[in-house]
């Protein structure tokens, strides 16, 4: 099971920040930000994930407020990312995707 480990972050295309992008072998992939003010993170919480349907699309990642469990939507394409994340938080949105 691949994760946070498994990410190589490059450059961001923006020239802000640094992304990770990591295909599955189920189809799917994940897509990590981190390090730019204007993406949704923080010193304490500073990864921003998407969750990337085998069609391209964003689905929609749902969480408990505490990360103890992640629910995975791929039934409608979302424009949806899950912001203030944490090594963690990361690992196990990666988790769920790659159970699919």
């Amino acid at each position: 099971m691949k994760t946070f480990k498994d990410l190589t972050f490059k450059p961001h295309p923006s020239g802000d920040g640094e992304q990770a992008v990591l295909q599955f072998d189920n189809g799917r992939a994940v897509s990590v930000i981190t390090g730019a003010d204007w993406f949704l993170t923080s010193v304490e919480l500073p990864y921003e994930v998407a969750f990337i349907k085998e069609n391209g699309y964003l689905g929609r990642v749902l969480y408990d407020g505490a990360f103890n469990s992640v629910t995975l939507i791929e039934d409608a394409d979302h424009n949806d990312v899950v912001g203030f994340c944490t090594e963690d938080y990361v690992t196990l949105i990666m988790e769920a995707i790659q159970k699919l």
